[in-house]
């Protein structure tokens, strides 16, 4: 009872770091990169930036699951599936964050595809789930994402992303906001096995949040990723490897203020 009291009281506290990251990034690369993802295209596009998810053109599915601050009652989990049509392509997502007497739950719905050489839009539909424990109400809202992408040349990417830009607040007596974040990045291929990115988030509810972030393709199927963020200042590391059909992401985040958090992801893919 008293770890409970406490877990709640931490993630209350931390508001401005944690409480309502739903739409927090997802999969160990991003995560490695300094959370850098809206310019990036892999198969946890659609989690970071749903455009991303047209350059990925096999069905996979994929989980990831950060351990942040050690504690296994601040967990943040992600599951979902992409499958590429002929139309475009859909998605499905699941996201979880906290524990049993507080957990906050993304369930979400994405179709992208391109309009053009230049241009690749997605959007996600999103139903939010914010439960206490059972002597509390529960709050719901269902709001949206829109990504946007354009391979300006062969090795320059610019991103664009916002998270409910409607605004939304929970269906309860309380009708509580839930933040809107804005997204705008870019990445850059220095060589066929060198990528820079480099991106900024506004949150509604924190400060300005800036990120740099490495990967570098040492091996044919092994990568190491490094970077940094401003907001709370943070170094991020991390590596990749691929085997086959498996995808296999670690990464790492260090700060003076919560210490350290895990994030690992893993992907099957199939044709």
């Amino acid at each position: 009872m008293k770890r409970s009291v406490l877990v709640i009281g931490i993630v209350l506290f931390c508001n401005q770091c944690f409480s309502w990251d739903l739409s927090g990034i997802a999969g160990g690369r991003g995560n490695a990169m300094g959370n850098c993802s809206v310019a990036l295209n892999d198969f946890w596009s659609i989690q970071n930036n749903p455009a991303g998810m047209v350059n990925y053109r096999s069905f996979g599915v994929g989980f990831s699951y950060e351990n942040r601050f050690l504690m296994k009652e601040l967990g943040f989990y992600n599951a979902a599936f992409v499958l590429p049509v002929k139309i475009g392509t859909f998605g499905l997502s699941l996201s979880r964050f906290g524990f049993e007497n507080y957990n906050e739950n993304k369930f979400g719905l994405a179709y992208a595809r391109t309009f053009g050489p230049y241009l690749k839009m997605g959007l996600k539909l999103d139903y939010l789930l914010f439960k206490f424990s059972d002597e509390y109400e529960k709050q719901q809202v269902t709001t949206f994402e829109l990504g946007v992408q354009s391979d300006i040349t062969d090795d320059l990417c610019v991103g664009v992303y916002i998270f409910n830009p409607v605004n939304a607040k929970t269906k309860t007596t309380h009708n509580q906001r839930v933040p809107i974040i804005f997204r705008l990045g870019l990445s850059y291929k220095i060589t066929k096995d060198f990528i820079a990115t480099t991106e900024t988030e506004y949150d509604s509810d924190k400060k300005m949040n800036y990120r740099i972030g490495l990967e570098y393709n040492t091996l044919k199927d092994f990568y190491i990723r490094v970077g940094v963020y401003t907001d709370p200042a943070t170094a991020c590391f991390g590596v990749g490897y691929t085997f086959r059909n498996v995808t296999l992401d670690v990464s790492a985040k260090m700060n003076q203020y919560t210490g350290v958090s895990f994030q690992s992801s893993l992907i099957f893919k199939m044709k």
